[in-house]
């Protein structure tokens, strides 16, 4: 008797026969635009930043396959020059060169570096706001496709299950677009927080080694670039 019931719901289902995606796509009554529309602003926002990260850090290697410890003001003003123009390396590098013999703006370069960080973040953030919005767009498919299956009830069984096509379809959509745009703007947001991570690390180190080489001069002493260090190492 159950074999026979669940038979008969699904010839009368209106997800019976679809024979393509955007056929299924289409049961979802209106709300496949905007979440589409959602799935291609996140995933400009996520290839924007995956080609200014591989345009940014390309040949970055140049400088952070050096050795911070041992470089001196000549050494690194000469390895700048090997480096890309938009490098973060040689950005951070030529902002401690701009300073005299003995002076190492560490705390200003920090706070560069950081706002150059605040570029992905931004995109970390519309991502999070656009799963959001889509997930709310889901469940609000959701909650209307029940609300029709229970205005529909008693009529044809083809326009009862209509509802029921809007809340599944609807809901599949938006889980299929956070499971898109969320580990794409996860890898990225891990993948630039080691990379800067590690700068702050090599130009604290650098700024040990420029500042123990110019003994006697005004400027951070290297007992105050360790603490910077460490600071820095805690807030990662």
């Amino acid at each position: 008797m159950m074999i026979a019931v669940l038979f008969v719901q699904e010839a009368t289902s209106p997800l019976t026969g679809v024979s393509s995606f955007w056929e299924l796509v289409g049961y979802a009554q209106g709300f496949e635009y905007p979440i589409g529309l959602i799935l291609l602003v996140g995933l400009y926002f996520i290839v924007r930043a995956y080609v200014r990260a591989f345009f940014q850090w390309r040949n970055h290697r140049v400088l952070s396959g050096l050795d911070p410890s041992t470089l001196t003001r000549v050494t690194l003003s000469d390895a700048i020059k090997q480096a890309p123009q938009d490098n973060p390396y040689r950005q951070a590098s030529e902002k401690m060169l701009q300073s005299g013999p003995g002076q190492v703006p560490l705390d200003y370069v920090l706070q560069y570096i950081d706002l150059s960080h605040e570029r992905y973040r931004e995109t970390d953030r519309f991502i999070s706001a656009a799963v959001y919005i889509v997930l709310s767009l889901g469940l609000l498919g959701t909650l209307l496709g029940i609300f029709r299956l229970f205005v529909d009830a008693g009529r044809h069984e083809v326009t009862e299950l209509v509802g029921l096509g809007i809340a599944v379809v609807s809901t599949l959509l938006a889980l299929v677009v956070r499971l898109i745009l969320w580990p794409a703007n996860l890898f990225v947001q891990v993948w630039m927080r080691k990379r800067f991570h590690a700068l702050k690390e090599w130009c604290t180190v650098l700024a040990i080694a420029l500042a123990s080489k110019s003994p006697g001069q005004d400027g951070m002493a290297p007992e105050r670039a360790a603490d910077q260090l460490v600071r820095t190492e805690e807030s990662a």
